[in-house]
C-alpha cells in the first residue's frame, strides 16, 4: 500500500507557493530524509530560492532543510565546489512561536559533519534579518557544530557554508559534508522579554565571540564595520583579523554585497579584459559600458570600434554571462522579493529559450483558477502540472505562480525590461544602478 502524506515547501509562509500542497507518494513525514545539493543548484547567495533534491525519494525537494528536523537520521549532502565558493541554505523553524506561546524552550543543533582533509570549513548562522547569531566550534572529533540561541526571536535562519582556509578541495575524490538539524525540547522557567533584550543578546554574543579570539587574530584596528566593507567592496584584500571581524559584526547582506563588488573588481574584471586582448580587442584606456537583458543579450557601447563592440559582446555572452548577472544581483540592494521576482523571470526565460528554441516565451504562459499552467507545448505543461515532476520542473511551477500572481496586480514592466549593466573605465569597473 502506498501512502500519501502531504509535504509543505516553505517558500511562503512555511507552504508551498500559492497555498499549493505537494505529494509524495512516498515520502511519511517522520521518514529519513537525505537532501542532496546538486551541481545545477546556485546557493552561493542567501536570497537565492533552490531546490534540494530527495535522494530516498525522487519525487521530494524543498527550499528549506527544516525537513530534517522530522528524523535524526535526516542529512543534507553538500559540495564546495571551487575556491571562493560559499553554501547558502534556508532553514525554517515554523515551530519556534507555537512552543514560545506554550512555554517550551527549545535546543536546535546544527551539525557540520564529512569536512575533507585539509580544509577548515565554517558554518555561521544568520537571522532572518542578516544578524550573525552563530559560529559553529570544533567539536573535536573533525566536525563543527552549533545550538542556535534560545533567546533568538527569529524563526527562519540562513546557514552558510565556506571553506576558512580558501583552498580548493579535490570534490570529485572528496565525500560531500553533511549537515544535520536536531532538536530538543524542555520547560522554560521564565517568560523572555523578546524585542529589546534579543539586540542586548546579539550584541553581548558578538562582544563574547570577539574576546574568544586568539589575540593574534583578533582586528585592533581603528575603522568601523562600515569601513571595512568599503575597503573589501573596493577591492582591497582584508587580511584574516579583518575578515574574523566582520564575520562576527557585520550583517550578511552588506557583507555579501561587499564581497561581490570585490570579486567583480579582482578577479571577474581582470578575467574580462584577459579574454577581450585575447581576442584582439584593445581596451587599454578606454571607457566603455556593457548591458545584458533579462534574456541574456549583451550589447557593448563606447570607445571601441563597432567590430571591437560586436566581438566583445560575442566574447562576453559566450564566456561570462552567467558571472555577470550574479555578480549584479548579489551586489545590488534588492529586498528578497524583488531579488527572486528578477531571478524568476530569467530563470523562465533561460528555460523557455533553451527548450523551445525561442519559439514561447512568458507572454505566451497562461493558468487557470486551479494554478494548472497552460500555453506552452503540451508535454512541457504536463511535467509543471504533475505532482511527480522533478525539482527543476517544481522549481520553474514555483517561479511561474509567483510571477503570475504578481503580473496579475502590476505587470511585467520592470522585468520584461530589465537590464544589468558595468561601467568600464581604464582599469576601473563598477556597477551602474539605475
Amino acid at each position: 500500500m502506498n501512502y500519501i502524506h502531504y509535504i509543505s515547501s516553505p517558500l511562503v509562509n512555511g507552504s508551498h507557493y500559492g497555498n499549493r500542497g505537494f505529494a509524495s507518494p512516498m515520502k511519511e513525514l517522520n521518514d529519513q530524509t537525505v537532501l542532496v545539493e546538486n551541481s545545477e543548484n546556485r546557493n552561493d547567495s542567501y536570497r537565492q530560492r533552490t531546490k534540494y533534491d530527495d535522494r530516498v525519494d525522487s519525487y521530494f525537494s524543498t527550499y528549506d532543510l527544516g525537513i530534517l528536523l522530522q528524523n535524526r537520521d535526516s542529512y543534507l549532502e553538500g559540495k564546495l565546489d571551487s575556491n571562493g565558493d560559499v553554501d547558502c541554505y534556508s532553514f525554517s523553524y515554523a515551530q519556534k512561536s507555537f512552543y514560545d506561546k506554550m512555554g517550551i524552550g527549545t535546543k536546535v543543533t546544527v551539525r557540520l559533519e564529512n569536512i575533507p582533509e585539509g580544509c577548515e570549513y565554517d558554518l555561521v548562522i544568520y537571522d532572518k534579518q542578516g544578524n550573525q547569531i552563530g559560529i559553529a566550534k570544533d567539536h573535536g572529533d573533525g566536525s563543527r557544530e552549533i545550538t542556535l540561541p534560545d533567546w533568538s526571536g527569529s524563526d527562519r535562519y540562513i546557514i552558510r557554508v565556506e571553506n576558512r582556509t580558501g583552498e580548493d578541495a579535490d570534490t570529485d575524490k572528496e565525500q560531500p559534508y553533511r549537515i544535520r538539524i536536531t532538536e530538543e525540547r524542555y520547560q522554560k522557567q521564565t517568560e523572555a522579554d523578546g524585542g529589546q533584550e534579543y539586540s542586548s543578546e546579539i550584541e553581548k554574543l558578538h562582544r563574547e565571540q570577539y574576546d574568544f579570539l586568539p589575540e593574534d587574530e583578533r582586528y585592533t584596528g581603528t575603522e568601523s564595520v562600515e569601513g571595512l566593507l568599503e575597503k573589501k567592496a573596493s577591492g582591497e584584500i582584508l587580511d584574516g583579523r579583518e575578515e574574523n571581524y566582520l564575520k562576527i559584526f557585520a550583517n550578511l547582506h552588506d557583507y555579501e554585497r561587499a564581497t561581490a563588488n570585490g570579486r567583480l573588481r579582482n578577479i571577474l574584471f581582470p578575467k574580462i579584459q584577459e579574454a577581450l586582448e585575447k581576442a584582439g580587442i584593445d581596451v587599454q584606456d578606454k571607457e566603455y559600458l556593457i548591458e545584458m537583458d533579462i534574456y541574456g543579450k549583451i550589447t557593448v557601447t563606447g570607445e571601441l570600434s563597432e567590430e571591437e563592440k560586436r566581438k566583445a559582446a560575442d566574447v562576453l555572452e559566450e564566456q561570462f554571462s552567467d558571472e555577470l548577472w550574479d555578480c549584479h544581483m548579489q551586489a545590488s540592494d534588492y529586498s528578497t522579493a524583488e531579488f527572486n521576482r528578477i531571478n524568476a523571470y530569467k530563470e523562465i526565460s533561460d528555460f523557455l529559450g533553451k527548450a523551445t528554441g525561442g519559439q514561447y516565451s512568458w507572454d505566451d504562459i497562461s493558468m487557470d483558477g486551479n494554478g494548472n499552467i497552460s500555453g506552452l507545448p503540451k508535454k512541457m505543461c504536463q511535467l509543471l502540472n504533475s505532482q511527480e515532476s522533478n525539482g527543476r520542473y517544481e522549481q520553474l511551477k514555483d517561479d511561474i505562480l509567483m510571477l503570475y500572481d504578481y503580473a496579475q496586480a502590476h505587470g511585467m514592466e520592470g522585468l520584461s525590461d530589465y537590464k544589468v549593466s558595468y561601467e568600464v573605465a581604464g582599469s576601473n569597473i563598477k556597477i551602474k544602478n539605475g
